[in-house]
């Protein structure tokens, strides 16, 4: 079997978005062409139907919202490069997450008679992507590795993957905590490990107002699966720049 090439990242956020680490991030992936793609949640920022949106001139939803759009077409622009590769999208705690909760709060019909559904919102089946609820436990996708937009939230780079690691019992892929990181925890008397890693963003920080001092790392995550081994590798983006192997990629 041919080693699989894996390009992953999370918590791009639309329309709260870096468009320059956005196009750094496409320019890897139009470079390397990769197998299989992971989306690992938080693409749509959904701020509209959040918590702190509730009660202002913001709160509401629309299929014509700007994050939904912008996602929308970010599979599309994905697909068009990668038509053939494995591709997941695993939604977030923002996004079609937040955006159900809002619908069953002020419009539960719509939910139960399917008006809106994530496939209606993104399109992803049209652009060759598989759904996974942020409610789903984590998906295995290579080796010992299993993939999901996250649970936990700590202060610092891979303490958030170490615990959702320790409370699933397997190796994690993951965002959620726009925090770029691995952790690692071996037993050797029976030769195991679990792995984590943590996918960094693609957002723009000055944009997302909830946090007064984001410790956040922009970045992204790639692999390269060979039979059941799955290299991993966390991805920094610094100066709108960033590193595949001895590649230099610049926005």
């Amino acid at each position: 079997m041919a080693d699989i090439k894996w390009l992953m990242c999370s918590d791009v956020h639309f329309p709260r978005h870096d468009p320059r680490k956005v196009s750094l991030w496409m320019d890897v992936l139009r470079y390397l062409k990769p197998q299989a793609v992971d989306l690992l949640g938080d693409i749509d920022d959904a701020e509209e139907t959040s918590q702190w949106a509730k009660g202002s001139s913001k709160e509401g939803f629309s299929l014509s919202l700007t994050g939904i759009d912008l996602t929308k077409e970010f599979l599309r622009e994905i697909h068009e490069i990668v038509p053939r590769a494995d591709k997941h999208f695993h939604d977030g705690n923002h996004g079609w997450h937040r955006h159900k909760k809002w619908l069953d709060q002020n419009a539960p019909q719509t939910l139960l008679d399917k008006v809106y559904t994530p496939e209606v919102l993104y399109e992803g089946k049209k652009s060759g992507f598989e759904w996974h609820e942020y409610e789903d436990p984590p998906v295995h996708r290579f080796g010992d590795i299993y993939a999901h937009h996250g649970d936990s939230i700590s202060k610092h780079s891979g303490e958030s993957v170490r615990n959702d690691c320790l409370n699933w019992g397997v190796s994690v892929v993951r965002g959620h905590s726009h925090r770029l990181g691995r952790w690692e925890q071996t037993y050797p008397i029976d030769g195991r490990s679990i792995r984590g890693f943590e996918g960094g963003h693609l957002c723009d920080p000055s944009q997302m107002k909830y946090d007064r001092s984001p410790n956040w790392q922009s970045g992204f995550l790639f692999g390269m699966v060979s039979g059941d081994d799955v290299l991993i590798t966390p991805i920094e983006i610094r100066n709108y720049s960033c590193m595949i192997g001895t590649k230099i990629f610049r926005s």
